[in-house]
């Protein structure tokens, strides 16, 4: 009765044949194992094997083939959606959000503060808007 050793080792081979390499043409040593094991070595052998180059290119080449795509969850990286501050309220649009906070200004005091830090924002830049409307540079196209 003969046994299997599970490693590999001088009674470890199947068959062996001198080919020639599909990518590049040169001639090569097929050698394949009982237990699977499939490799091509330069031809012809001089004493220690070794691997064909063509090959372990073509493994290294494999690895950085194709691009690492990173995919971010979607809705927690940007806010879409417009929220009041004081009351945490969601809202679709900035709109609706600035009619919030002028209804709520005349019962609540934080909604108060707010809509004064509103308006303070709002003010500044309608004002720059303004002067540089109103001073246009000579030479240059002035859009709205």
């Amino acid at each position: 009765m003969r046994r299997f050793s599970k490693s590999h080792g001088s009674h470890c081979y199947l068959r062996s044949f001198k080919t020639e390499c599909p990518r590049c043409g040169a001639e090569i040593l097929y050698w394949e194992c009982t237990h699977g094991c499939k490799v091509f070595f330069e031809y012809p052998p001089y004493g220690k094997l070794i691997k064909h180059k063509c090959k372990n290119i073509e493994d290294r080449s494999t690895k950085n083939k194709h691009k690492v795509i990173v995919k971010r969850p979607k809705g927690l990286l940007e806010n879409t959606s417009k929220y009041c501050p004081a009351c945490g309220k969601v809202f679709d649009n900035q709109k609706s959000l600035n009619d919030h906070i002028k209804q709520m200004q005349k019962f609540d005091y934080f909604h108060q503060i707010i809509g004064v830090k509103n308006n303070e924002n709002n003010s500044m830049s309608s004002d720059k808007d303004k002067k540089e409307y109103d001073h246009p540079k000579f030479g240059q196209i002035n859009l709205i």
